[in-house]
């Protein structure tokens, strides 16, 4: 694997990146690569073909279908008081 080298990074900048890395619990080397592969990833889409393959290529997100139902049927509500009428 090549190496990457980067100089001059300022001293809040780093302790920054060493604060994050250590929160994430990974080494301040792996961190950094996986910011870097996290902001090469996240490029926005040029055009809508690339944006329907990023969404073809993401797996859907795991969610609760009681809570959305649960979610949906008490929209408008603004507390758990009965309706009054």
């Amino acid at each position: 694997m090549p190496n990457l080298l980067i100089r001059g990074i300022p001293g809040k900048v780093s302790k920054a990146l060493a604060a994050d890395a250590e929160r994430h619990r990974r080494s301040r080397e792996k961190h950094a690569l996986f910011l870097i592969e996290q902001a090469l990833e996240s490029r926005a889409a040029e055009t809508c073909g690339e944006l329907l393959e990023y969404y073809e290529s993401v797996p859907p997100p795991d969610v609760d279908a009681g809570a959305i139902d649960s979610f949906l049927a008490h929209r408008g509500r603004r507390s758990n008081r009965p309706n009054q009428q």
